[in-house]
């Protein structure tokens, strides 16, 4: 899949061939605020489920998605992964946002921490 991006105009390549939705495969992700990388995690991941019981990402109140942000390591560029950060173009570093159809999709654009693989993305 290639993007544009709206404000640099540059060719930005994906390994995906389109958004991904988090609700079909009980997905959750976070971008970094600092940096395009995203952390994606499985629903049913165990820590997250310690965490915040048996609820799907996009079912937390804001106090959940605190309590989920402050247990994650922080992203290797240094910044923080939240919920209300956006895909950000890997040129320019601006918002991407709109590019997505709605707020259940993610692109993985830079440098993806992989939760369901590496357990250690979490703090203990």
């Amino acid at each position: 899949m290639t993007l544009t991006c709206p404000h640099c105009r540059k060719e930005i390549r994906l390994r995906q061939e389109y958004p991904y939705h988090a609700g079909f495969s009980n997905q959750g992700f976070l971008y970094c605020d600092s940096c395009p990388a995203i952390f994606v995690f499985g629903s049913y991941n165990r820590n997250y489920v310690r965490i915040v019981g048996d609820k799907h990402p996009w079912m937390l109140s804001p106090e959940e998605k605190k309590c989920v942000e402050a247990r994650l390591k922080r992203c290797p560029c240094g910044g923080r992964f939240r919920f209300d950060a956006h895909p950000r173009c890997p040129h320019c570093g601006r918002d991407l946002q709109s590019l997505l159809p709605d707020k259940m999709h993610f692109f993985e654009i830079g440098d993806l921490v992989d939760a369901v693989k590496d357990e250690g993305a979490w703090e203990e």
